[in-house]
């Protein structure tokens, strides 16, 4: 999709009707598992996207495939997207709506960047500590590079913290370039 606008408010539309029947949980788990399918089988979603296939027969697969799979709720809603000629943008909504879940759950993601893989038990104390931080639910993703040759580098949405050797290097780099040469 090329505008995560438009994905962003379908996702809030069944973000709020899942709210609104109670049953967020249900639809996010029934739209996860419809997410694998997708994963599994992408032409699914060219033969959805295809302008020419009928919106009835597309909504026909949508009933054989997940009628009694996934949530009542979630089949009207794919209708919707066949009704709408969204429907080939299974993928970009559905991960727009994984991440709305995820906040309205306050989960928090932070990706952790090193030089050298984060033993568990340091990831641990780490993920405590930015759980206190945030106030959130935090769920860490490692990431090893080794061009930041010591420290760590945390992301937490539109947050840095970032206290790598890299960083502080080029940091002090810049420092001695503006300093005037006696």
């Amino acid at each position: 999709m090329r505008d995560r606008k438009v994905a962003g408010r379908y996702a809030g539309a069944l973000m709020t009707s899942a709210l609104a029947e109670n049953n967020l949980g249900e639809v996010a788990e029934s739209y996860a598992a419809v997410m694998t399918v997708v994963e599994e089988h992408p032409d699914l979603v060219v033969f959805l996207g295809s302008p020419q296939v009928a919106e009835e027969d597309k909504k026909k697969l949508l009933a054989k495939v997940f009628g009694d799979k996934v949530e009542k709720i979630l089949l009207h809603f794919f209708y919707l997207l066949v009704d709408k000629n969204r429907i080939g943008n299974l993928r970009d909504i559905g991960e727009a709506f994984a991440e709305m879940v995820e906040e309205h759950q306050g989960v928090v993601h932070a990706r952790v960047v090193t030089a050298v893989d984060l033993p568990d038990d340091l990831a641990a104390k780490l993920t405590e500590k930015l759980a206190a931080y945030t106030g959130a639910k935090v769920v860490l993703e490692k990431k090893i590079d080794p061009a930041v040759i010591g420290g760590v580098c945390v992301t937490m949405g539109n947050k840095i913290l970032d206290g790598t050797v890299r960083t502080n290097l080029d940091l002090l780099r810049k420092k001695l370039e503006k300093a005037p040469v006696r």
